[in-house]
């Protein structure tokens, strides 16, 4: 037979005292998670914790006393020394010469042949082992018996594999699945002797109690055939990405072998909003609103922001979720929601409604700051709705946070200065997003972009883990720079907000040629003054 995929030169040798040394050799047929009275054409049971591979290599019954245990893989070199103890005395009985050395395997005498040789210090050399090389050894110098020793010969499994819908998967395949479909994956291990031990593990956590396990004697090949099944039932979206791997152990493997595969669950868009300035505050003419829309979908969909009429709705102008309204009058007043269009479908979000007041003055809602929903159908009329506001009670880790804070609120400068703008944003997960948005008459930015007298920095890592730096610079600051500047951090489907003040006084040139002007201005005025004073008699 020829050489499996790893390197028949293993070798493996476990030395300690056994018990109950066995005269009669057998295969454990076992699987390491394995099913009582394992054989072929027993039915698939629950799983059984046993030991590992080493510990349950023989069964049997025999005499008494210790002795060594060798472990090797079938075609491997075996040397064995013939050492004999000086006590040792002589069997009585014997006919051995004096210095004459003779090997015994199972209690029968071995004859030297193609593949066994005794060299003339009397040590045993098996050019290759073979599965009915495993038993007991032991030899004798001139009629006085050495130690016993036990040799099992394994037989390594061929490479394992998945099985999935009756087909083969590929080494590191990904498995494309719907969220809430149940799976069941094969684990398929041919050849071995002893049974591989089959584990399982599923985003990095054992589920092999979940599985089922069946091992089944070759009588021809003289090895075993496994198979490990794992169902998971209704998948979740928290999968998508996930690995789950089943991980052979076998006595002839120098280290466990997993089989990976990564799963892609495709679930439909969820969606979350967000606005600025925050829910609840009002809206008043000439003001700016901005709205983002965040969809969390696999396969992956753009957001579009409509409108609301009584028509059904029409587009208006977005990019990458976000909405901006500059300068605000009654005609942008109605109700606004966030669709895309899905592999399973049209999806839309709740719809908000946005209330220009023209006075300035108006009652502060009750929307709450953030809004999630999943909308099976473009009619979110009686659709539940589940608020999260972001900034009420402690943050919850398992769900995720996002949080913007300024290194200034408010930032002071002169005309025709450059000036710095910066926030730290952190989160778990990290941020994946950042966006500026400058006063009304700005267009937003994003890290790594410049327009015109604006530069938005690359972010930078911050200080502390899931945290980065966020940075602006404006060159030659004008008087319409001044405002709120804000910083937008999205990360996951959660975002946050905050709000940069930045004033802007005369620039130091304009100060001083207006103090001169004046200067110069009393001066004259102060010589006419003097001109007109009568003379002095």
């Amino acid at each position: 037979m020829g050489a499996p995929w790893w390197s028949l030169t293993v070798l493996l040798l476990l030395t300690c005292p056994a018990a109950t040394p066995a005269s009669d050799l057998r295969y454990l047929r076992h699987g390491g998670r394995r099913e009582a009275g394992v054989a072929s054409g027993v039915p698939l049971g629950a799983n059984a914790t046993t030991d590992t591979p080493e510990e349950l290599l023989f069964e049997g019954e025999g005499e008494g006393g210790s002795v060594e245990e060798q472990v090797v893989v079938r075609g491997a070199e075996v040397l064995q020394e013939c050492v004999v103890p000086e006590d040792a005395e002589v069997i009585p009985g014997d006919d051995s010469a004096e210095g004459e050395v003779r090997w015994y395997h199972d209690g029968t005498r071995v004859r030297e042949d193609l593949r066994v040789s005794i060299m003339w210090t009397g040590r045993l050399v098996l050019s290759h082992a073979i599965t009915r090389d495993s038993g007991v050894w032991w030899c004798r110098r001139s009629g006085r018996p050495g130690p016993r020793r036990r040799l099992f010969v394994t037989i390594p499994p061929e490479r394992p594999y998945l099985v999935y819908g009756g087909a083969q998967l590929a080494a590191g395949a990904r498995l494309t699945t719907r969220e809430g479909n149940s799976i069941t994956l094969h684990c398929v291990v041919v050849g071995g002797n002893p049974a591989p031990a089959i584990t399982w593990v599923l985003a990095g956590e054992d589920v092999t109690p979940s599985s089922q396990v069946r091992s089944e004697w070759q009588e021809e090949d003289g090895v075993f055939h496994s198979t490990s099944n794992l169902t998971v039932t209704r998948v979740g979206k928290d999968l998508h990405n996930a690995n789950v791997s089943c991980v052979i152990r076998h006595p002839s493997l120098p280290v466990p072998v997993p089989v990976p595969l990564r799963l892609n669950i495709e679930y439909p868009p969820d969606f979350r909003l967000r606005r600025w300035p925050v829910w609840g505050t009002p809206v008043t003419e000439g003001s700016t609103v901005s709205l983002l829309c965040h969809v969390d979908a696999n396969p992956p969909s753009s957001p579009s922001w409509v409108k609301e009429s009584e028509g059904g709705g029409e587009s208006v102008a977005s990019s990458d979720g976000w909405l901006n309204l500059t300068r605000v009058n009654g005609e942008d007043r109605g109700w606004y929601k966030c669709a895309t269009s899905h592999p399973f479908g049209r999806y839309s979000s709740h719809s908000v409604f946005i209330n220009v007041f023209g006075d300035g003055h108006g009652s502060a809602g009750h929307t709450p700051q953030l809004l999630r929903k999943t909308a099976t159908s473009t009619t979110p009329e009686g659709s539940p709705l589940s608020p999260c506001s972001h900034d009420a009670g402690p943050r919850d880790a398992s769900q995720g946070w996002v949080s913007v804070v300024p290194l200034n609120a408010s930032v002071l400068t002169m005309g025709g200065r450059t000036t710095t703008l910066a926030a730290r944003v952190c989160g778990r997960p990290p941020p994946l997003a950042v966006t500026w948005l400058p006063p009304p008459h700005l267009p937003p930015l994003t890290p790594g972009r410049a327009r015109g007298r604006l530069h938005a920095h690359n972010l930078t890592a911050g200080l502390s883990v899931g945290c980065l730096h966020a940075a602006l610079t404006i060159t030659g600051v004008q008087d319409s720079d001044a405002g709120g500047w804000v910083i937008v951090g999205t990360g996951g489907r959660e975002a946050d907000a905050t709000l940069i003040h930045l004033n802007v006084t005369a620039a130091a040139h304009a100060v001083a040629s207006a103090a001169h002007a004046l200067q110069t201005h009393l001066l004259a005025l102060l010589l006419s003054l003097l001109a007109s004073l009568p003379p002095r008699p």
